[in-house]
Formats: C-alpha cells, sequence, structure tokens
C-alpha cells in the first residue's frame, strides 16, 4: 500500500522507548497554533524554500516554467496556486534550498528501511514509531504498515492525538506496542480555539483505549499561556488519574525554533516572541503533573 509522508528521522531517542525510527505522515484534522511540524498539517504536493540556505541567485526563479516564483523582500516566495510541483526549481537550486515535503512511499519499502536499522534498535529495545501530522488521518495506509512491521518482528510505537474515529483506533490495537497519546487541553472551548476542533472524541478514544488495555503514555506539549497553565496540567492529571491512575504523564517543552518553519512555508507563526521554558521551570510544571495520583 502506498501513503503519503514528509519525514524519516533516524535514531531518535524521544519518540518512544529505545533508539527508534520515526516515520511522519502527512496529513492532520487540527490546527493547533503552536504547530511544531506544520509541514505535515496539509495532505498533497507541496514544498518549501529553506531561506537561511538561499544565496539569491534566481536560478529557481528561470527555471520554473508556470511563473510560480518570485522575490519578496529579499526571500523567495512560492505562488502555490500556480506550482506544478514539476521538480525544476528543485533540482537546479545549486545550494539546495528548494525543497519537496512530500514522499509516495510504499509500505514494504519502510519495513525494509526499518529492517536495515535493526541493529540499533532492537539492541537498545527501540523499534520504529509512526508520528505526524496525525497517522490516523491516513488510517488504512497506518494500519498496513503497523501490520507489516509487526510481521517483521519491528516493536511499534504511534504517536497520536486520538482524533479519529473509534473505529480507527480499535483496528490498530492488535499492532501497537505503545501509544503516545497527546492531551493538549482539557477546556472542550479552549481546545476548539486553539486546535480548531472539539476534544470530546479524544477525551473520549483515551477511555476507550484505557479500557482495551492498551499501554499508554500520556503526553502534554507545554505551550506558554496555552497548555502550560497550573489548571489546565492539574485538570489533565486529574482526568488522567479518574480514568486509569498510574498512566504516566510526560510534559514536552516548546520548540522555540517552530517558527522557522512556518517562514520556509511563506507563512507567519502565531507568536515570534515565545520561548523556551528554563530547566527551573520546566522541573515546576513536570511536578504539577506529578503532585496528584
Amino acid at each position: 500500500m502506498t501513503g503519503e509522508i514528509f519525514d524519516i528521522k533516524h535514531f531518535a531517542v524521544h519518540d518512544g522507548p529505545g533508539i527508534r525510527t520515526t516515520i511522519f505522515l502527512k496529513g492532520c484534522p487540527l490546527r493547533c497554533v503552536w504547530c511544531h511540524n506544520p509541514e505535515g498539517m496539509k495532505p498533497g504536493r507541496d514544498l518549501w524554500v529553506k531561506q537561511e540556505a538561499c544565496i539569491h541567485c534566481g536560478t529557481c526563479i528561470q527555471t520554473c516554467r508556470e511563473q510560480a516564483l518570485r522575490m519578496v523582500e529579499g526571500e523567495i516566495a512560492i505562488d502555490r496556486g500556480r506550482c506544478s510541483f514539476c521538480d525544476a526549481c528543485v533540482e537546479k537550486c545549486p545550494s539546495r534550498a528548494m525543497k519537496r515535503i512530500d514522499r509516495q512511499v510504499e509500505t514494504r519499502d519502510l519495513v525494509k528501511l526499518v529492517t536495515r536499522e535493526e541493529i540499533f534498535t532492537r539492541l537498545s529495545g527501540g523499534g520504529v514509531t509512526i508520528s505526524g501530522g496525525e497517522p490516523l488521518y491516513q488510517p488504512e495506509f497506518t494500519l498496513e504498515l503497523l501490520k507489516e512491521m509487526k510481521a517483521a518482528w519491528i516493536p511499534t510505537c504511534i504517536e497520536t492525538s486520538m482524533f479519529a474515529p473509534w473505529e480507527v483506533l480499535e483496528s490498530i490495537l492488535p499492532y501497537v506496542d505503545q501509544f503516545l497519546v497527546d492531551i493538549k487541553l482539557l477546556d472542550e472551548e479552549q481546545h476548539k480555539k486553539y486546535t480548531g476542533v472539539s476534544n470530546r472524541q479524544i477525551l473520549s478514544n483515551f477511555r476507550g483505549l484505557v479500557e482495551a488495555g492498551a499501554p499508554l503514555l500520556v503526553r502534554i506539549p507545554l505551550i506558554p499561556g496555552i497548555t502550560a497553565t497550573e489548571e489546565n496540567l492539574r485538570g489533565i492529571r486529574s482526568f488522567v488519574s479518574g480514568t486509569a491512575p498510574g498512566i504516566p504523564i510526560e510534559v514536552l517543552n516548546f520548540n522555540s525554533f517552530a517558527g522557522t518553519k512556518y517562514r520556509f512555508l511563506g507563512d507567519t507563526y502565531f507568536d515570534e516572541e515565545l520561548r523556551a521554558f528554563p530547566a527551573e521551570k520546566l522541573s515546576e510544571l513536570r511536578k504539577i503533573v506529578e503532585e496528584e495520583g
């Protein structure tokens, strides 16, 4: 089966136990304002410009038959409405600043790739992690990929927002060794405001995974002034503990470099002034989710 990805991270150490190969699937139904992987939001063909690598030679502009490229205030801008994604600019760019951010791949080729790295992943207790975007946005491909990984005896992990019909999660249950599940905001209105969707399906699916006995790790992205509030963190801790005491919760520090990717896409980040929490503050926030049992 063929699916769409936007990246593969080798020797990853923060995407589940051990050393892992992380495969990032393209497309996501959420629109989190702080998204750290904006190139994974929309399905379909796309490209970006690594502006810092651009040497302003104009080769890409001269190469483009669709006249979809131009220089705006010293940076290459892409008119995606005109672009035919012929890859001429990518191939001709002397500094490799132009890059396609979508790839069509077959499940069997991904299994072969992960198998080649098995000597590192297996010795460390690692394996493969399916991430995104949102893996459940491509449900058939994700299911087939997990099945083939398990058939090859590769330990599997999935990173998901859980925003999908329960039937999708239920279908992958037998093939997942570890779920990394995001719970971003407990208040539904806040969740709608900052992610574009309700969290009712997410919380319902979490309960379903607990009832099914799935191995879970809850992760909370710490976004200053949004998710990283005492009220929200205590609320999530209370919800998780009330649903299934003992499930671990992990907080993820804000990525100060996320805004750079938006520039590559010709877009702007929602708040360029945000910074990662220093170690002392991060420790305080971590303690909030550890305090309640």
